[in-house]
């Protein structure tokens, strides 16, 4: 069989599937996969070897950065060698910090967007943790590991398919581990819900619904640092979900996705975009850059996906409209079903309470 590389096995993909839906078979399922060929080993399983201290250096302190920062001066064993930041005020913060807690001050970056580079070419550095903007965490990522070091991205890893198989490609030739740090799989809630679904709690998985809703435009008011100056211009730039992880990251634990299930296909779709710009409208001037952007990516985004042992999964997404927090954590299986926020069970057998009645 011929030969593909990465990009001619996207566009064989997208080839196919559109031949089947054009034949009427568009239940997205395909035989005779073409499986692109690897770079270099597969670092499924991969452990790195053990490390007395841990040197770490940090991309990005911002506030995610900044809290990483923190929580790592804590645990011993670790060494904070240097950080980096384009904005100076957070840099030094995460700087006095370390300094005010008595331990060595990091050597500093700063000064252009490629800054880290020079970070990167440190020999004293095992492990870099990046918290930047999104567009800037796979290509991070990459130079992080082909300089010798394991990186630790914050949500999304990448933007576009193209992107996560360099990714691959990369960890697989250097063997170096490149993590996504999808806090909320760690949560004690779904740990607790992860632990049932081992134990048999709920019997056989058949469905999940997974969301992260967040009023968050509040963040438009963050124009030239934050979080808003930049995540803000994602909701002109597509529609769809923007942030799916918080809420299928511990679905797909429950689901032992890639680990016994996979995705097979989805459908996805949005309700108006009506939120973001009624919300520039009121509370910035006409003139304002807020309200020259043409925001497109729906208030609530809802995507529906399809399992290959036939489990369904609902993820939801919305950031805009005024409602409760809430990630749903759902899981039913044939014996019941546990929801989250606020946390609630009904069981068949085991329970408390008749099924019909949350406990």
């Amino acid at each position: 069989m011929k030969q593909f590389n990465r990009r001619d096995f996207l566009k064989a993909a997208s080839a196919t599937a559109a031949a089947s839906v054009i034949s009427g078979c568009a239940t997205g399922t395909q035989s005779g996969v073409i499986t692109p060929p690897a770079q270099g080993r597969s670092v499924i399983g991969l452990v790195a070897p053990k490390m007395d201290v841990v040197r770490v250096g940090f991309i990005g302190l911002g506030q995610r950065g900044f809290g990483h920062v923190k929580r790592m001066s804590h645990i011993a064993g670790t060494e904070i060698k240097a950080i980096c930041d384009t904005h100076d005020e957070v840099l030094q913060r995460s700087a006095n910090y370390l300094t005010d807690k008595g331990l060595a001050k990091p050597a500093l970056y700063t000064g252009a967007d490629n800054a880290y580079q020079a970070m990167l070419n440190r020999d004293d550095i095992d492990i870099v943790i990046i918290s930047t903007p999104w567009s800037w965490h796979a290509p991070m990522a990459i130079d992080t590991m082909n300089s010798g070091k394991h990186a630790f991205v914050e949500v999304p890893l990448a933007l576009t398919v193209e992107e996560m198989w360099q990714l691959v490609d990369t960890a697989e030739r250097t063997q170096k581990n490149c993590m996504m740090m999808e806090n909320v799989n760690y949560g004690r809630d779904e740990l607790m819900v992860l632990n049932m679904v081992r134990q048999g709690v709920f019997g056989e998985l058949l469905h999940g619904e997974a969301a992260y809703i967040h009023e968050l435009r509040w963040q438009m008011k963050e124009v030239e640092h934050k979080t808003g100056s930049w995540r803000t211009a994602w909701h002109a730039k597509r529609n769809g979900n923007l942030y799916p992880t918080h809420g299928l990251g511990p679905v797909s634990q429950y689901m032992n996705i890639n680990r016994g299930d996979r995705f097979d296909f989805l459908t996805s779709m949005s309700s108006p975009a009506l939120g973001r710009s009624a919300y520039a409208k009121k509370e910035f001037p006409a003139d304002h850059q807020r309200n020259q952007l043409n925001y497109i990516a729906g208030d609530m985004n809802t995507t529906l996906i399809k399992t290959v042992k036939g489990r369904s999964i609902m993820v939801q997404h919305d950031t805009t409209t005024p409602r409760p927090y809430s990630r749903h954590n759902l899981i039913q299986g044939t014996n019941g079903v546990f929801a989250g926020f606020p946390n609630r069970i009904a069981l068949e057998d085991g329970g408390s309470k008749s099924f019909h009645e949350w406990d």
